[in-house]
């Protein structure tokens, strides 16, 4: 379990927010976001997810903007029943600083 840890990136936290994606192929729909970093999160959705799938993202966190966080492009990097992983690859960066502010605020997981 430790090694895990090591592999991330950055700093977690736990969330409950809604993500909405609109990917390749007209793949489009929400999950339920699980825990946040600013290179990626942990989702959960109804729709089947595919490893390397790549779409635009609309993350609406509850950090009292009325407007989402919007993700240029992410990538599925896994995906296991109804959860599925994504790596955030490009966002302008007023986008990543409200992730980031966000982040900081929040308490970290583990």
């Amino acid at each position: 379990m430790e090694n895990t840890k090591t592999l991330r990136k950055s700093r977690r936290v736990a969330i409950d927010c809604r993500l909405e994606f609109i990917g390749e192929d007209d793949v489009d729909g929400a999950a339920e976001v699980l825990d946040l970093s600013c290179t990626g999160c942990m989702a959960k959705s109804d729709s089947t997810m595919q490893p390397g799938l790549r779409m635009k993202v609309s993350l609406f966190l509850s950090d009292g903007h009325e407007w989402p966080v919007r993700v240029e492009e992410a990538v599925v990097r896994w995906a296991r029943g109804g959860e599925f992983g994504m790596e955030f690859l490009v966002m302008r960066p007023p986008q990543l600083q409200r992730i980031q502010q966000f982040v900081i605020k929040t308490r970290p997981l583990g």
